[in-house]
């Protein structure tokens, strides 16, 4: 790449980066009474006020909230894979992967519950430009063949069409997620290997290793504590990755035989993450953290264009991941101080 357009992204996601959600907005948001008056805060004192300045906060729903806000974050992405030459595109244009795969399984959902009620039919325009899908037959599937034509000749019509045809009457979302992660995962890692070498390649696989392992460890909690799996069964539904936990240490977490047990095993990971089996509800709230803080890390001290691209999606997903977290505060009527509690952002600024 370029040490221009290097410099253009990393200087570009950092400067955007500067305009995220501070401590005082957020204590704002959590003390508001409805989904309009946090529109209203978003609209009109943040850098998401672009992307709101058409709505109506008096009638916006909250899918139509979340739906914006993470347009808004696609839009920002799509600004900086336009400074990126065609070698180096690949790797870039990873993140809109992420937009097709949740689009797809916003619509099984959809189809799942034939519940068309608040179907969003608009896309992302930069899904618009860089997807190879058909997207209006995709936004506006009402069944399994519709979408699978929606889909066809890409690659998550081979996923989905076999998963489809196995449960016809009991379509297996679990196991259709998994199946589209794992085709996410191993897409980054190619495109990783296929663009850059290196400190760069070394450190964007650490990166995206580190968010599959976190993910993989929540997984294998919920199955011991909710689900009762098996271990191959646990095992079928992670996604492989080289992470920071030796293969030995997994092999004792995954046959761990009880929660409980599995949580002293993580303690006594790399992670060290010590949660009380009593609170055991905040799991994913601090495998979150500790990714939220590694992305910030590169954030401030990466200069590598690619590094400080991810960065900036993970961190770009957390602060909508709040927002997000707030309406439904708001919604349930949590209390302000309990709602900051579930946040993640830098309690410092």
């Amino acid at each position: 790449m370029m040490l221009g357009a290097t410099g253009a992204i990393s200087a570009k996601a950092k400067a955007m980066y500067g305009q995220r959600i501070r401590v005082a907005q957020y204590e704002e948001l959590v003390r508001k009474k409805s989904v309009s008056e946090i529109a209203q805060v978003l609209k009109n004192e943040t850098a998401y006020g672009d992307t709101l300045k058409d709505i109506r906060e008096a009638s916006i729903h909250r899918g139509q909230l979340e739906h914006l806000l993470k347009q808004n974050l696609y839009e920002r992405l799509d600004k900086l894979v336009r400074y990126v030459d065609r070698k180096s595109k690949a790797y870039f244009l990873a993140a809109l992967k992420e937009v097709e795969i949740e689009q797809i399984m916003m619509r099984i959902r959809l189809i799942l519950s034939q519940d068309f009620t608040y179907a969003i039919s608009d896309v992302p325009l930069s899904l618009r430009h860089y997807s190879k899908l058909n997207i209006e037959k995709l936004m506006t599937a009402q069944n399994f063949a519709e979408l699978l034509d929606g889909l066809r000749g890409s690659p998550y019509e081979a996923i989905l069409k076999p998963i489809v045809k196995m449960n016809p009457q009991s379509f297996p979302y679990t196991e259709c997620e998994s199946a589209m992660q794992r085709f996410y995962t191993e897409y980054v890692m190619n495109a990783i290997n296929e663009t850059f070498k290196g400190k760069t390649a070394a450190t964007l696989k650490q990166m995206w290793a580190t968010r599959v392992e976190l993910d993989n460890i929540t997984k294998i909690y919920r199955y011991k504590k909710f689900f009762h799996g098996d271990e191959q069964e646990i095992r079928s539904s992670l996604i492989e990755c080289e992470g920071c936990i030796p293969r030995t240490k997994l092999n004792e977490m995954l046959a761990a035989q009880s929660a409980e047990h599995f949580l002293k095993l993580l303690a006594e990971s790399p992670y060290h993450l010590h949660v009380d089996d009593r609170e055991y509800v905040y799991i994913e709230y601090y495998a979150d953290q500790i990714k939220y803080h590694l992305a910030k890390r590169h954030m401030h001290y990466d200069s590598a264009a690619a590094i400080v691209y991810s960065a900036y999606q993970l961190l770009g997903e957390r602060e909508i991941e709040n927002l997000i977290n707030i309406v439904e505060g708001v919604r349930y009527r949590v209390a302000p101080e309990e709602m900051m509690t579930m946040l993640i952002y830098d309690k410092e600024e």
